[in-house]
């Protein structure tokens, strides 16, 4: 189960109000309490923007004064995507990692 932090920072990351409007909600609510249909629709907006996710994920790393180099980006990267737990399907999981792991190719 992802956590309230983790779900706001998959929301900035899509689009703070965009995603809003998708999951039907004022603010952000309770991962736990997220209905299937709301689940869904961030689904829609996690395929759509599967790139951005990475881009976002890839330049926190490099802006991360603990990440040295490929391999402790793409670890960071990891764990923002295990912190996403359910939030993400595995497939997204693996689509993101994937293009992150291509942004960061050149790192060492």
């Amino acid at each position: 189960m992802a956590s309230y932090p983790a779900l706001r920072q998959l929301l900035r990351i899509l689009g703070r109000a965009e995603a809003l409007a998708a999951l039907g909600c004022a603010d952000e609510p309770d991962p736990a309490t997220l209905t299937p249909a709301q689940r869904e629709g961030l689904a829609l907006l996690v395929d759509a923007a599967g790139a951005n996710v990475a881009s976002a994920l890839v330049a926190e790393a490099a802006a991360s004064d603990d990440v040295t180099g490929r391999a402790a980006g793409l670890g960071f990267v990891r764990d923002r995507l295990a912190a996403f737990g359910d939030l993400l399907t595995p497939e997204q999981a693996a689509a993101v990692l994937a293009l992150a792991e291509q942004r960061t190719a050149d790192w060492e």
